[in-house]
């Protein structure tokens, strides 16, 4: 989200939980969200869909041998991975450098996945 002139621009991603009435209605009732035209099935528009993956396979190199117990220790572990993956100026730009392709292909795939 960013916030010009104080309206809230909004990507929806139409994901079943998302997309429901609940939130469809209280979207609605808010005069100062405004929903961003997206395609229904274009999660290849979203660079942090593509983060998650080496955020897993950090966690997978750097967590301890057996798996958390707690989700304290879950989340302990998820964050420091984000942390690390988040601060890789190479790989964050290698995900905006690669949207402008992904667009593109979006565009020609008409909202659908992609091979991108």
């Amino acid at each position: 989200m960013f916030y010009p002139v104080g309206i809230i621009h909004f990507r929806q991603d139409y994901s079943s939980i998302h997309d429901s009435r609940v939130v469809k209605v209280w979207l609605s009732k808010k005069a100062d969200v405004e929903l961003i035209d997206w395609p229904q099935r274009a999660p290849d528009m979203n660079p942090i869909e593509n983060m998650w993956p080496e955020v897993k396979r950090t966690m997978n190199e750097t967590s301890p041998v057996l798996p958390p117990r707690k989700s304290d220790e879950l989340r302990t572990l998820v964050s420091n991975a984000w942390d690390e993956v988040a601060s890789s100026q190479r790989y964050v730009r290698s995900l905006i450098e690669s949207m402008t392709r992904r667009m593109k292909s979006v565009v020609k795939a008409k909202g659908f996945w992609t091979s991108d």
